[in-house]
């Protein structure tokens, strides 16, 4: 048996964590982001209304699927799930994204940058090992230039993964500077009075941007950053237009901490993910085991599959089959850092079922998609197959957000839980 000491053993479980730690978000603020339209700034009085005498103007906007006003809310979760949870879990956003154009800053190890649309991106890391072969380490590979949001200086952050977000509303913000950032309205957006969604940005306001180097003539020519911008300071820059901006396929990057930002044509945005690292602290050995209740049995074609709970004795080599594995690999991870090998590389040994934490922030629009995605309910018109364990995750959320945004919620049963 191992000699690992009691602090780090191995232990189980079989549930998982959903805490709602901020929000803003209520029904009302679907009331007066729908009203702007007719009352322009007197629709900020149905945040002193009672939402209960609109609820048919919520029904009305979820049946005829006019989604934008239940964009203008806020919800962060801090989540506490298997690892192999979260890598589904990414690719069911659909909050904060950027257009398929938008040029994103890569760094090579050396500290040369280069410029590659967030679309190639997601096409050199999704469409085979032949394709990402062609993209090099030394025009910057899998990382991002990042920014330490304490003094605004350039870091390196390896790209976690690239996400396709499916068809959004966008918006257009341009800077005095003539950069342009083509996001959704919920995309946030480093500004110098901190983290702001781009949909609460206006003329005047400032954006975070990459700063002008002292010799221009010897300046890197990044895609997306002015001629005579190194990148290595963030400063502001002002903005001159907002304008709606069609619709299109949008995506996302999730960039490793402990800085979860990157630029996108220049200007400083978040991603809406912020994972526990491997690579800054120690991982402690918890791991996943499905309870008793989760049925292990898959019977049927794909398609027209259907689980069904397994026998004593399938429970019991599950049980252990999994316990040992982890037991195992924890265990190697140990002699790997007792070595002297790096945290990033040692981790490389433990399985997806370690469980790891990340704060999610979303707003209800999103939040109702991802729901559709991956939830059962009798209500729904599309039926879902969602895997158990991240319809816990899902379960849990949902619970949370029914309370503060009860009208919506219902609505949105009431209309067989399809996302606006």
């Amino acid at each position: 048996m191992s000699d690992t000491p009691a602090e780090t053993k191995p232990s189980f479980r079989s549930d998982v964590t959903v805490e709602l730690v901020k929000h803003a978000a209520g029904d009302s603020d679907v009331l007066w982001a729908a009203r702007v339209s007719t009352a322009g700034e007197q629709s900020l009085e149905e945040l002193s209304k009672d939402p209960e005498r609109s609820k048919g103007l919520i029904n009305f906007l979820m049946r005829d699927r006019h989604g934008s006003p239940f964009e203008h809310n806020s919800m962060t979760f801090f989540i506490s799930a298997p690892i192999f949870v979260f890598r589904e879990f990414m690719r069911h956003r659909v909050g904060w994204c950027v257009a398929g154009d938008t040029e994103i800053t890569l760094q090579s190890e050396a500290g040369d940058l280069h410029g590659r649309t967030i679309a190639d991106l997601y096409r050199l890391r999704h469409l085979g090992p032949a394709t990402r072969l062609r993209e090099p380490e030394s025009v910057g590979g899998g990382h991002v230039r990042c920014y330490d949001e304490d003094t605004l200086t350039a870091q390196r952050a390896p790209i976690v993964d690239v996400i396709e977000s499916g068809v959004k509303p966008l918006i257009r913000i341009t800077t005095a500077e003539g950069r342009t950032l083509r996001s959704t309205v919920d995309h946030a957006v480093l500004t110098p009075d901190g983290w702001r969604k781009a949909g609460e940005l206006a003329v005047g306001d400032a954006v975070m941007a990459a700063a002008t180097a002292p010799h221009p003539a010897q300046a890197p020519v990044v895609p997306g950053l002015s001629r005579g911008d190194d990148a290595s300071v963030a400063r502001p820059d002002s903005i001159v237009s907002v304008v709606d901006d069609g619709e299109e396929m949008t995506y996302d990057l999730s960039v490793e901490g402990p800085w979860h930002n990157f630029l996108a044509n220049g200007i400083v945005v978040h991603n809406s993910y912020n994972e526990e690292s491997g690579r800054y602290r120690e991982l402690l050995p918890v791991f996943y085991v499905p309870g008793e209740e989760r049925k292990l049995v898959q019977q049927g074609r794909p398609g027209k599959y259907e689980f069904v709970s397994g026998s004593a004795a399938q429970q019991e080599i599950t049980q252990r089959a999994m316990e040992d594995s982890y037991i195992q690999a924890y265990e190697a991870y140990q002699q790997m850092l007792a070595a002297g090998v790096a945290r990033e590389v040692a981790r490389a040994v433990l399985p997806v079922g370690l469980f790891s934490s990340m704060y999610a922030t979303c707003n209800a629009r999103s939040l109702m998609h991802f729901l559709g995605l991956r939830t059962q309910h009798e209500q729904a018109k599309v039926p879902s197959f969602p895997q158990r364990e991240i319809e816990m995750v899902g379960e849990r959320m949902e619970e949370h957000w029914a309370k503060l945004m009860p009208l919506t919620h219902a609505a949105f049963n009431t209309n067989g839980r399809v996302a606006p």
